[in-house]
Parts: structure tokens; C-alpha cells; sequence
């Protein structure tokens, strides 16, 4: 039998993700030519037809559709394993800029910037802060760790894994609450400036009577939920790591938001820039998976 390599197999990922082979050639860096021969060939040698060729496109056939999970996953490891030798390959030095937000700031990254320093030791670091999504944008930083359902058109980098949401209060505000819905709760919410955040939208859709108190910092709200002021929607990572807070299981669960890590599309091409978003995305990847695994 034909010994499949990773190098045929990627070309019919590639077009069953894209849909044709001219959206495929561009995706791999190849000439239409090229993924047209080597889909023939493997066709050829495994004596098995994996696409219907239509007018509009190639469809994967059922043959080729069982293959598909396991063929991205094998994209997603080859990914890793570039991105490894990339970081490995490469030192850095001098500065960059990074930009996120401040729970990321103080609650994700002071450990993995640790670790940076240690591989590097030549680079220095600076970090801007907002939760303005337009100031992270504008900030002029080289890297930008930032939440998000997906990166806006200017930006280019890796989704680095997914934050779940929770409803947090302190032990003594549940004690002294005898309500049992939203509705009625004390609730400490985003300011109206946070509001088109996925949290934002989650919690004026829920109450329209609108907040007491309100902020556009997390930690803010955390740490007001932590003096028994009323619930908070938090990222469950805050929540868990803020003194004072417990998580409230009666109410239904909040939103999922993704985290990325990007850089500007003229910055993509730089090396050092790649092993950075590379060294950012893995170490916070891992993290953010044990989270969820615990």
C-alpha cells in the first residue's frame, strides 16, 4: 500500500477546508497545478476518489469527510511542532511592547513572563493596559494578548484557547440575599462603555433595570463583589483567584469568550515577532486548558 506522508495528506485538508483548489493552492503557498497533481496521485495510489468535482468547487466525498477530524488534528500538531522549533531555533533581544488587559495582566501572564525571561534573557518587556478593545488596537504594541469571538481585519495571530464565565459573590452577600433569581439580585455590572462586550451584552440582556455600580475592569468588579456589594459575571479565572469570592451555581452559567494572540498584519512577517505570538499562544494555551480541565 501507498505510505501516505503528512506532505500529501495537508493538500486534501487544505481543499476540503477551502472548497476549491485555487482558495487551497493560496492557502498552502503552492500553484493551482500543484494541488491538482497531488490530490490525483493520492487519489491514484489509495485507489479511493475523495472529492466530487463540481463546477463550483471540490466536495468531499464520504470517504474523504471520515477523514477530516483526524486530518485537522494532525494540522494542529504540525502547527505545535513548527512553532516549537521556531522558538528554539531563534533568540531574542531588545524590546517589545505588549498590550492586554489588566486581568490578563496581573492574573495570566506574570508567569509566563517569567519563563520568556528566562528563555531570552536579552529582551525587555513593556506593558500597556486597557480594556478598551480600540486602545489595545491603537496602542503601537508589537504583541496583543486580548478577548475576543474573533480578531478584528487589521490583526493577524493565534486563538489561544477559550475563558469561561461564572457568577461570583461573596460568602457573606449569599447569606444575607434571600432572593433566588436574576431578576432581584443586587447585581454589579459592565459600565455602558463595556457594554458590547460579550459580558456586557450578557448581563443587559438579562437586566434591563441597568447597575448600582458599574465598571469596565473585571478586577474592578471582582473586588466590589468581594466586599458583598452584589453578584458579578466574571471570568472564572478572576473569580477564583480573587480573596473573598465564591462561585454562585444556582445561576446559569455565563458566556464563553476566546483569547488571541496577534500582532499587526505588517509585523507578521518579522521572525522575532512570529516566535513571540508562537511562545505567547502555547504557554497560555497549555494554561488555559488545565483551567478547564480543573
Amino acid at each position: 500500500m501507498h505510505s501516505m506522508r503528512w506532505g500529501d495528506l495537508q493538500f486534501v485538508h487544505a481543499v476540503a477546508e477551502h472548497g476549491s483548489l485555487s482558495a487551497a493552492s493560496r492557502a498552502l503557498g503552492v500553484n493551482h497545478a500543484t494541488v491538482l497533481r497531488r490530490i490525483a496521485l493520492l487519489e491514484a495510489a489509495s485507489n479511493v476518489t475523495l472529492f466530487d468535482r463540481a463546477n463550483d468547487g471540490y466536495r468531499p466525498r464520504p470517504e474523504c469527510r471520515a477523514l477530516l477530524e483526524p486530518l485537522k488534528r494532525m494540522d494542529h500538531a504540525a502547527e505545535r511542532v513548527r512553532r516549537s522549533l521556531a522558538l528554539a531555533a531563534k533568540g531574542l533581544e531588545g524590546t517589545f511592547r505588549l498590550a492586554t488587559t489588566d486581568a490578563i495582566a496581573c492574573l495570566l501572564l506574570p508567569k509566563h513572563l517569567a519563563e520568556l525571561r528566562l528563555k531570552h534573557p536579552n529582551i525587555n518587556v513593556e506593558i500597556a493596559v486597557s480594556n478598551d478593545p480600540i486602545d489595545l488596537s491603537m496602542s503601537g504594541a508589537e504583541i496583543l494578548v486580548r478577548p475576543g469571538q474573533n480578531l478584528p481585519r487589521e490583526l493577524s495571530g493565534y486563538h489561544a484557547g477559550s475563558v469561561a464565565f461564572g457568577v461570583f459573590a461573596s460568602a457573606d452577600y449569599l447569606r444575607r440575599s434571600e432572593q433566588t433569581d436574576l431578576e432581584h439580585q443586587r447585581w454589579l455590572g459592565a459600565a455602558p462603555d463595556f457594554a458590547q462586550s460579550t459580558a456586557g451584552e450578557w448581563q443587559f440582556s438579562r437586566n434591563q433595570a441597568g447597575f448600582e455600580v458599574s465598571a469596565d475592569s473585571f478586577l474592578t468588579l471582582a473586588n466590589l463583589a468581594a466586599e458583598g456589594m452584589g453578584l458579578a459575571l466574571l471570568p472564572t479565572f478572576v473569580g477564583q483567584k480573587t480573596p473573598g469570592l465564591v462561585a454562585v451555581p444556582e445561576f446559569p452559567e455565563g458566556p464563553e469568550i476566546g483569547i488571541w494572540v496577534a500582532t499587526h498584519k505588517d509585523f507578521r512577517q518579522q521572525a522575532d515577532i512570529e516566535v513571540l505570538l508562537s511562545f505567547f499562544a502555547e504557554a497560555l494555551g497549555a494554561a488555559l486548558r488545565l483551567r478547564q480541565a480543573g
